[in-house]
């Protein structure tokens, strides 16, 4: 007799023990979640929930966050500052306009638009950039003076030189067809070189308060100045003029005399009903009627929507007017000053077509972005600035917040998806993340910790307003989700703040100053996720007999596994709680016959996915041998 042959039916087992991130795509692998909350790639390759946050305080009407040697937030009008060191902490109280803030850093100071203010850290006061004064009625007096600002009273006149002159004497040469005209001489006698020209190519300006509104190297636009006092000295009383130095209630201003003037050798006292003349003999006076307006000077700031810092200028764009700005270097109160040097300050218009969509620094650029379109500003020095535009997926609108610098990149929301652009073009990072739920968003913003870029977005409005927090990892390009709706956020380099609309969150609780006080800190995070397809990669001849979920629960935590069979409703396998710390658990079941599995996890506390054990049976047995009697 023959017997028939039967092959053994044999098992094979493998562990799944490299997790990925979130993929919303239809290419979600087993190793992959479709969906999931509270969730880190900090324990890579297991699954790891996020470290808990700390609540660092209550906070009410977040209109900006700002880190710069300490924590600035703006909460209505009230500026609050809390210094990295410890040392008192500043509130300032109706100082500012309630709105949202756009801020920038440079040196010690951080610089608030749209207000146009400056807080200086290490002082712990608030200024404003810009200055105004207005002449309200005072006399205002006119005079030329020496770079030094002296203002010289000769006493000699005459086209001949004086006989017998003294030690000191102020000699006034005059022309005899016009005594006070720019072409007569001023010299000072000197016992010691005779006869030596003073040249007189700066004003004095007097008047009540004028010296306090501004400081020495001001740029300053003056109007209302009258027209016979621009054509005594110079034209440039009608517009930008230099503050070169400050005495009192007078300004020495830099100006370009007038060299057709015939009254230049005089002083103008400027009212609101005439300008009086007065020759430097004291003799000679000439009385123009007016009435005149009040004459005013302004050190100007222009209206920017974005901001950024780099080679110690500030650097700002306006939608409005299509311009690039630039500051004075190292002075964020001046941003009209063009005396030729390479402290100047720079503007730029640009030819792109729509609204500014955000600004940054990166790679030695001052970079400023539209939809479609980035904008390189690089040089040294303002005749050297080049701007070199390049059509590319730009800043999204209402996403220039996203903006962030995180490891000699920068990463930013784009209309079509996270963009990274490392100095030359910008590459998509999202492809795993669902393309539509990244579009039409009403706010963006971005922020960075231990190499990961945290991406907050709103979308729609009213009831119908939705938010997520993405989390990528940059060094292992994974995203994950945490649940946090963040409003504001402001990263230090070390730890990352987030404001969810009623208090201020500290990422990471061990990076605090007091990292070991656990008042504060969430003691259990809600978590969920969803993982892809099980069984995609097995052969049609292999059925799934048995998983095994590995875990280890890091405090009290409660867990419910469900699965899903070819993508039908879902049904509780298991449920665990665990009442002590760091327990490793193993989940096993037995899957009913599918062509796929899909498995969910739910729960609370903080848990670690270390692996998913995957045991493969035949479909069927060995093929029987056909025997004969023989």
């Amino acid at each position: 007799m023959i017997l028939s042959n039967r092959n053994g039916l044999k098992n094979t087992r493998n562990m799944l023990r490299v997790f990925g991130g979130l993929n919303e795509g239809y290419a979600c692998s087993e190793a992959e979640l479709s969906k999931e909350k509270n969730f880190s790639s900090r324990g890579y390759p297991a699954l790891e929930t996020r470290k808990p946050r700390r609540k660092v305080r209550q906070a009410t009407g977040m209109n900006g966050m700002y880190h710069l040697n300490g924590l600035l937030t703006v909460e209505g009008t009230t500026l609050r500052y809390a210094p990295d060191d410890g040392g008192d902490a500043v509130e300032l109280e109706n100082a500012l306009t309630d709105g949202e803030k756009k801020m920038v850093g440079m040196g010690t100071k951080v610089l608030i638009w749209p207000d146009k203010m400056s807080f200086d850290t290490a002082a712990g006061t608030l200024s404003a950039l810009g200055s105004g004064w207005q002449q309200g009625g005072k006399s205002l007096t006119v005079t030329p003076c020496d770079a030094a600002g002296v203002v010289y009273t000769p006493n000699k006149f005459g086209a001949t030189e004086p006989e017998n002159p003294e030690n000191g004497d102020v000699w006034l040469k005059q022309a005899e067809d016009a005594p006070w005209s720019y072409r007569d001489a001023l010299k000072l006698y000197s016992t010691a070189g005779g006869w030596q020209n003073i040249l007189l190519n700066y004003c004095r300006v007097t008047c009540e308060g004028l010296g306090e509104a501004f400081k020495a190297g001001d740029t300053v636009t003056l109007t209302g100045i009258p027209g016979v006092v621009k054509n005594a000295y110079s034209a440039d009383f009608g517009g930008d003029v230099v503050v070169d130095d400050v005495a009192g209630d007078s300004v020495i201003l830099s100006i370009a005399p007038d060299i057709e003037s015939v009254l230049y050798y005089g002083t103008c006292v400027v009212t609101g009903q005439s300008v009086v003349w007065t020759a430097m003999d004291g003799k000679t006076t000439q009385t123009f009627d007016g009435p005149f307006p009040d004459v005013t000077a302004q050190r100007r700031v222009p209206d920017l929507d974005w901001l950024t810092e780099h080679n110690n200028r500030v650097w700002g764009c306006s939608s409005t007017e299509n311009v690039i700005y630039a500051c004075k270097l190292g002075d964020a109160t001046n941003w009209f000053s063009y005396r030729g040097t390479a402290a100047d300050s720079y503007a730029v218009t640009v030819g792109s077509d729509g609204p500014f969509t955000g600004a940054a620094t990166c790679m030695g650029y001052a970079l400023f972005f539209k939809e479609n379109a980035l904008h390189k500003l690089y040089g040294s020095k303002p005749s050297d600035f080049q701007l070199s535009s390049l059509r590319c997926r730009g800043v999204a609108r209402n996403a220039g917040r996203s903006l962030c610098v995180l490891n000699e990149t920068l990463y930013y929301l784009s209309a079509d998806g996270v963009m990274a652009w490392d100095g030359s073009l910008p590459t998509k990072v999202s492809t795993a993340l669902d393309a539509a739920r990244l579009s039409n968003v009403q706010r963006a913003l971005g922020g960075a910790l231990d190499g990961r870029y945290y991406l907050c977005l709103s979308r729609g409005s009213g009831e119908e307003n939705t938010a997520r927090l993405l989390v990528y990892d940059t060094e292992r390009g994974l995203w994950q989700e945490e649940d946090l709706r963040a409003e504001e956020m402001a990263g230090t380099g070390g730890q990352l703040y987030l404001w969810d609309g009623q208090a201020l969150w500290a990422a990471d609780p061990s990076r605090e100053p007091d990292g070991q006080n656990t008042d504060g800190v969430e003691e259990s995070i809600p978590f969920a996720l969803t993982t892809g397809d099980i069984g995609m990669d097995a052969p049609e001849e292999q059925y799934l007999s048995r998983l095994t979920l590995r875990l280890d629960a890091e405090v009290p935590s409660r867990l419910e596994v469900s699965v899903s069979y070819d993508g039908g409703p879902w049904e509780k396998l298991a449920e665990k709680t665990v009442e002590a710390k760091r327990q490793s658990i193993d989940l096993p079941f037995v899957p009913r016959r599918c062509g796929t599995l899909r498995l969910r996890l739910e729960g609370a506390g903080q848990i670690t996915l270390r692996g998913l054990a995957k045991t493969m049976a035949k479909a069927q047995g060995g093929i029987f041998a056909a025997g004969k009697e023989g």
